[in-house]
C-alpha cells in the first residue's frame, strides 16, 4: 500500500510538472525563424538578433512573435533601459513611467553570451526571457509593440538590421 502512495504521488507530482510548464516554455517555442542580423556600434558588436513569427514571415501586429537578442558585450540594467527609453523618445512613441519601473524589475544587466528575449503574445502579453528561463510578463497590451518597434519599425535605428529581421 505504501508502495502505490508513493507511486502514486510521484505520477501526480510529475503530471503536475507537465501542467505547469506552458508550451511558451522560451520565447521561441513554436515559432518559426523570420531573419537575423547583427546590432554593431561603431567598432563594438552589441549583439546578435533573431526575430521569429508563428509561420516565418513579418507580418505587423500579428501576434505570437518573438525576438532574441544575443549580447556580444556585459551591458548593465541601466544602460539597457536607458537605450529603451532613448529609442522609444526618438520614435515618438508615448509610453507610461510604469513601463521603464518594470523592465527595472524585469531585466538583470547582462553579460557577453546572454540572451534576452522577448515572447508577444496574441492577447498582448509580453513575456521576457533571460537564456530561456522566464523572467516575467508585462501584461500591457501597448508595451509589446512598443518595444518590437525598437528593431522592427520603417524608422528604426538601423533599417539594415530591422531589413534582416523581417526576412527582406
Amino acid at each position: 500500500m505504501h508502495k502505490l502512495l508513493n507511486m502514486t504521488l510521484t505520477l501526480l507530482t510529475l503530471s503536475s510538472l507537465m501542467i505547469v510548464q506552458p508550451l511558451w516554455a522560451s520565447a521561441n517555442s513554436g515559432l518559426v525563424l523570420v531573419g537575423k542580423g547583427q546590432m554593431s556600434w561603431m567598432f563594438f558588436n552589441l549583439y546578435q538578433a533573431h526575430f521569429y513569427s508563428q509561420d516565418g514571415r513579418y507580418q505587423a501586429n500579428r501576434y505570437p512573435q518573438a525576438l532574441t537578442l544575443r549580447y556580444q558585450k556585459n551591458i548593465s540594467q541601466d544602460e539597457l533601459i536607458k537605450a529603451t527609453i532613448s529609442e522609444w523618445q526618438r520614435l515618438g512613441i508615448e509610453y507610461p513611467s510604469s513601463w521603464p519601473q518594470q523592465l527595472s524589475r524585469l531585466w538583470p544587466s547582462v553579460k557577453k553570451g546572454d540572451e534576452l528575449a522577448i515572447r508577444v503574445e496574441p492577447t498582448g502579453e509580453s513575456r521576457f526571457y533571460l537564456n530561456q528561463a522566464p523572467l516575467g510578463d508585462i501584461a500591457e497590451p501597448k508595451f509589446g509593440p512598443a518595444f518590437l518597434a525598437i528593431w522592427l519599425s520603417t524608422n528604426s535605428q538601423n533599417s539594415t538590421l530591422t531589413s534582416q529581421l523581417k526576412g527582406n
